[in-house]
């Protein structure tokens, strides 16, 4: 195959004493997002088959990137999840700034990932019984924890205590505290461990 000028790939058919006779080639092209190259073995893998196996390569078991949003949908009962504060939003207390001031960071990562902050927090059910589920997201700056993250964590396991309700918490996240909000992310950990102390 060759590409003439204009663009269109082209196949040389025969080389004759005439010249060459050649056969255009249209070709459709692959819609993004339909194929996958897996990082662990390098082979080419259709999405659909990957997200049937919960994005999982079925060549070598490599595990793809999952959203809190797909963890979600994939742990609880279809249309059961309820969103619990939701309407909590990071602020910039400290005035932080680095490479990017935090406050222009987290209007950045809002509209990237389409996530308030790095933890989702609410109830659904799992096979008919209602459950307290929280899910970190490690594409809002690492799945770090923040005063809104510790925030909802913290009110989750509360709300569950009070419900008496299974809690369910997925970690998809490996940011730590963020740096960003300073003391007031280290004290986070403490106030969710008490939290789960009480659960």
């Amino acid at each position: 195959m060759s590409l003439l000028e204009t663009g269109v790939r082209v196949r040389v058919v025969h080389r004759g004493p005439q010249g060459m006779v050649v056969k255009q080639v249209t070709r459709r092209p692959v819609p993004d997002g339909l194929w996958l190259q897996c990082p662990g073995c390098r082979e080419t893998i259709y999405r659909r088959d990957a997200e049937a196996r919960q994005n999982v390569c079925p060549h070598c078991e490599y595990h793809f990137y999952v959203s809190a949003a797909q963890r979600i949908t994939q742990v609880l009962d279809e249309g059961t999840f309820d969103e619990w504060d939701g309407h909590l939003l990071p602020t910039d207390p400290l005035q932080f700034a680095d490479k990017k001031r935090y406050a222009d960071r987290l209007v950045h990562e809002q509209k990237r990932t389409g996530l308030k902050d790095a933890a989702i927090t609410g109830a659904g059910m799992i096979r008919a019984r209602r459950v307290a589920i929280g899910v970190t997201d490690s594409a809002f700056i690492m799945g770090s924890m923040g005063s809104v993250v510790g925030e909802r964590l913290a009110r989750l396991v509360e709300r569950a205590t009070e419900q008496k309700l299974p809690l369910v918490i997925i970690s998809g996240s490996g940011g730590g505290a963020r740096m960003h909000e300073g003391i007031l992310s280290l004290m986070q950990m403490a106030k969710v461990s008490a939290a789960l102390a009480r659960y």
